[in-house]
């Protein structure tokens, strides 16, 4: 996904890739975290975790869109493949100053129908819940080792065209919500932050998501 998602940003952008260390490579009980960002000139930024454990049974790969100069929502993407299952998210968080116009929206929806066939991808409650747009999308299904791609692509088109609608805002005040929406997910919960909170402390934690995940602060 990540090179997918990279790709299309160059066509649109210039893309550099920020220094990260030390926390490029993160090794923790089994665990191996590579952590890389980029600076997406004219829109905001990017960031991108894999993970992998179990001798490479289990991977994740997760990226982050955060747009700063432009006033769409959060977009992330993650897919897991563990003990021969695969799961996948796309989903959108509410970090916007002014309402998602509704054509986005629209776009959006049709892209989540296009896949309406997957297995969904069942969670407990979380708070964020509220600020989850309902076209996010979660899935577990071994067909979608192949899907992927596919899917990324056609959520990032979506995202694309949001993208050309929206309005310019100030960045200052978007990366506020941003940070908003990160302090929410160290006060209230989230499952990435509270792994790395668990594995190497809230303030590493807070310095690598706040600094590099979400480039908010």
């Amino acid at each position: 996904m990540k090179e997918l998602i990279l790709h299309e940003l160059r066509r649109d952008y210039p893309v550099r890739e920020r220094d990260v260390r030390p926390y490029a490579v993160l090794k923790k009980s089994g665990m191996t975290f590579r952590i890389s960002s980029y600076e997406i000139k004219g829109l905001g930024s990017m960031s991108v975790i894999d993970m992998s454990a179990m001798l490479g049974l289990m991977q994740m790969e997760s990226f982050i869109l955060t747009a700063e100069e432009k006033d769409v929502p959060i977009y992330s993407g993650d897919f897991i493949k563990a003990a021969g299952k695969c799961t996948l998210l796309q989903e959108f968080y509410d970090n916007m100053l002014a309402p998602l116009d509704a054509e986005s929206a629209l776009q959006y929806r049709q892209v989540k129908e296009r896949w309406a066939d997957l297995p969904p991808y069942k969670t407990e409650p979380r708070w964020y819940d509220g600020i989850r747009y309902d076209f996010s999308l979660g899935a577990s299904d071994k067909s979608l080792k192949e899907r992927k791609e596919e899917i990324t692509a056609a959520y990032f088109a979506a995202y694309r065209a949001n993208v050309g609608r929206a309005e310019a805002v100030d960045p200052a005040a978007k990366k506020a919500k941003t940070a908003a929406y990160v302090d929410g997910l160290f006060t209230h919960g989230g499952p990435a932050v509270d792994q790395f909170k668990k594995l190497f402390g809230q303030e590493t934690a807070r310095e690598i998501f706040e600094k590099y995940v979400f480039s908010c602060k």
